[in-house]
C-alpha cells in the first residue's frame, strides 16, 4: 500500500478544513433534537473509526467524490450538522441549524507500511482529534478526515 499516513512527529505537509451540510435547508427555522439519557449518559464517549485502502483501490477518487453523497445522507440525519445548546433547565440538545460536519483533508508523508512499524499499530493521528468544545455552539458534533 502506498497511500500516505500521518506522521506524529512533524505536522502534516498540508490541511484542509471544509463544512459539509445537508443538501436541503431545515425548513424548520427553530427545529431541535433532544437527547436520550443515554446521549447524555454517552456524551464523553467518542467514536472514532478507521478505514484504510490501498492506493490501487481510491487511486481515481477524489475528496470531492467522498463529500458528494454526504449531502443527501446529511438530510437524513440533519440533527448530526448541528451545535449543541442548552435549555434554560440546563439540559443540552441540538439545535438543527445546518451549521455541517467537517471534513478534515491532510497530506502525509508517512505509508501505511512505516506507520505499523514504527507505531505498533496506534490509530493515534489517524482519527481527527477534536472533542466537543470549548464552545459547544460552534462545536462540530462530526469530523471526517482524508489522509492522502
Amino acid at each position: 500500500m502506498a497511500s500516505s499516513l500521518p506522521n506524529l512527529e512533524t505536522p502534516p505537509e498540508s490541511s484542509i478544513i471544509s463544512t459539509v451540510v445537508p443538501a436541503t435547508p431545515q425548513v424548520e427555522e427553530n427545529g431541535e433534537y433532544n437527547l436520550s439519557n443515554t446521549d447524555l449518559l454517552m456524551k464523553l464517549h467518542y467514536i472514532r473509526s478507521v478505514y484504510l485502502f490501498n492506493s490501487e483501490t481510491v487511486q481515481d477518487i477524489s475528496i470531492s467524490d467522498l463529500k458528494t453523497p454526504m449531502f443527501p445522507l446529511l438530510d437524513l440525519y440533519s440533527h448530526v450538522s448541528g451545535r449543541v445548546r442548552l435549555y434554560e433547565s440546563g439540559r443540552p440538545f441540538i439545535k438543527c441549524n445546518d451549521a455541517g460536519v467537517r471534513v478534515a483533508e491532510a497530506h502525509c508523508d508517512k505509508t501505511l507500511h512505516e506507520w505499523l512499524d514504527e507505531n505498533e499499530f496506534s490509530i493515534d493521528g489517524l482519527v481527527h482529534d477534536h472533542v466537543l468544545g470549548p464552545d459547544l455552539a460552534f462545536s462540530p458534533l462530526v469530523f471526517v478526515k482524508v489522509c492522502t
